[in-house]
């Protein structure tokens, strides 16, 4: 049975581990659709923009699984706001019939149990995603660190990504 990953997420910036596990959900036979869901609060001056045009040079938004959303904004009791998980949920009440489930990394597997936990007694085909294994300890916070000490920044990044290439975005 084949089904769809949601992935929510701030990736600001996205680094190789967020490469490898958005990686992990393309590249198994068992995905038809992979939807990845980010939201628009700037960590740092890191904007979204800027994160989907990293996410573009790392390759995964031309992958033909993938379908990249930004996540809706929405007006609360202190203004404007946006929720990717929300967008997760909601997406998954609008496609009963559909199997799908909440992508999950060794360091996050809570929300995926409380996402199921969520949709057990609304639908049948909630899938229990694989869970991705992270296999480096990188953070964002680490790599938003690095780009504005001007320090080197390959370790963030996937194979066949420079440094200039990604320097060069955030110059602009």
């Amino acid at each position: 049975m084949q089904y769809t990953v949601l992935i929510p997420g701030g990736f600001k910036p996205p680094h190789k581990g967020h490469y490898d596990y958005i990686k992990f959900y393309l590249d198994n036979p068992d995905v038809k659709e992979v939807r990845l869901y980010i939201g628009s609060k700037a960590r740092d001056e890191i904007s979204l923009d800027t994160t989907e045009e990293v996410l573009r040079l790392y390759g995964l938004l031309d992958h033909p699984k993938m379908t990249f959303q930004r996540a809706m904004v929405r007006e609360g009791k202190k203004g404007l706001y946006t929720n990717p998980l929300l967008d997760c949920y909601e997406y998954a009440e609008t496609r009963i019939d559909e199997p799908m489930g909440l992508a999950c990394s060794s360091k996050d597997k809570n929300y995926q149990e409380r996402f199921n936990a969520y949709f057990k007694d609304i639908r049948f085909n909630i899938v229990e995603v694989p869970m991705f294994e992270m296999q480096d300890n990188l953070s964002a916070t680490d790599f938003r660190e690095a780009l504005r000490k001007r320090e080197p920044i390959a370790k963030f990044l996937p194979h066949g990504v420079g440094e200039e290439q990604i320097m060069q975005l955030f110059k602009a």
